[in-house]
């Protein structure tokens, strides 16, 4: 995955533009997640505080000072949300430690007793005396940076024996235990029998195949939307599926941890 836009300048001079690792920080994680869901087409971004990786979201004026940035090889996400708002993508990010988020925040919803009071003016007026994290604003009228599509490679999701969904998170796909578990939107088992499904088309494609993961998931959609959950099974009713998002596929493809299952897509 190229994470560039936010992870760069790695020691040793570790590339970032088609990373991969099987021990990934909470910032390389955070970063991935983030492409592979705007490499799919999301149009706004849910990210609650409490859940992410706070060298990620913010640094603040003090550590920037101890730290220049040329040794820092993370670009906060702080820097990185008018971007994505001029590239047609919304951000709704759930705060309760940092003010420095209203620098560049448009709308601002203050949770009152339960009752929700919007506060952008006060939250801007805030913004404009303190000057917080003062390169906020001036970063975020960079580009955002690029969003490299990949292609999957069909040899690798063919499971070579048994395909078994254990759970909604596990699914034992041949020799390989795929794990779910982040994958917070799903919802039942019947969905990652579906997923387990999909997976297993993915083997049918041609060796060198140029299609991209949004291409191929959006393909899926149509049949899906037209013939249904039958067109998974060989056009036989199955009644243990549901269907997931197109988001939980591509990331159940995203996790399957198999040598050389994608390739960047390079026109």
């Amino acid at each position: 995955v190229n994470i560039t836009p936010f992870i760069n300048n790695l020691p040793f001079g570790k590339k970032t533009d088609c990373f991969t690792t099987a021990d990934a920080s909470g910032s390389t994680s955070q970063a991935t997640n983030i492409m592979e869901s705007l490499e799919m087409g999301a149009k706004t971004l849910l990210i609650d505080e409490d859940t992410c990786a706070t060298n990620f979201m913010i640094r603040d004026d003090k550590m920037m000072e101890l730290v220049h940035k040329d040794k820092e090889p993370i670009t906060p996400f702080l820097y990185k949300i008018k971007t994505l708002a001029q590239n047609g993508i919304s951000v709704i990010l759930v705060v309760g430690s940092c003010g420095d988020f209203f620098d560049v925040g448009d709308t601002t919803i203050l949770m009152d007793s339960y009752s929700c009071v919007d506060v952008s003016a006060r939250a801007k007026q805030i913004a404009a005396a303190k000057a917080a994290n003062n390169g906020a604003l001036a970063a975020s009228k960079a580009t955002f940076g690029v969003v490299t599509p990949r292609c999957p490679v069909g040899v690798a999701f063919k499971p070579n024996s048994k395909v078994s969904v254990r759970s909604k998170n596990i699914i034992a796909y041949g020799d390989v235990e795929l794990d779910l578990s982040g994958l917070e939107q799903l919802v039942c088992k019947e969905q990652t029998n579906a997923i387990s499904l999909a997976l297993q088309r993915l083997g049918a494609l041609e060796p060198g195949s140029t299609a991209t993961i949004y291409q191929i998931l959006a393909q899926l959609n149509t049949i899906l939307d037209i013939d249904g959950l039958d067109a998974l099974s060989n056009g036989q009713f199955d009644g243990s599926l549901a269907r997931p998002r197109v988001f939980e596929i591509a990331g159940a493809m995203n996790r399957l941890r198999r040598d050389c299952s994608m390739v960047q897509h390079k026109p």
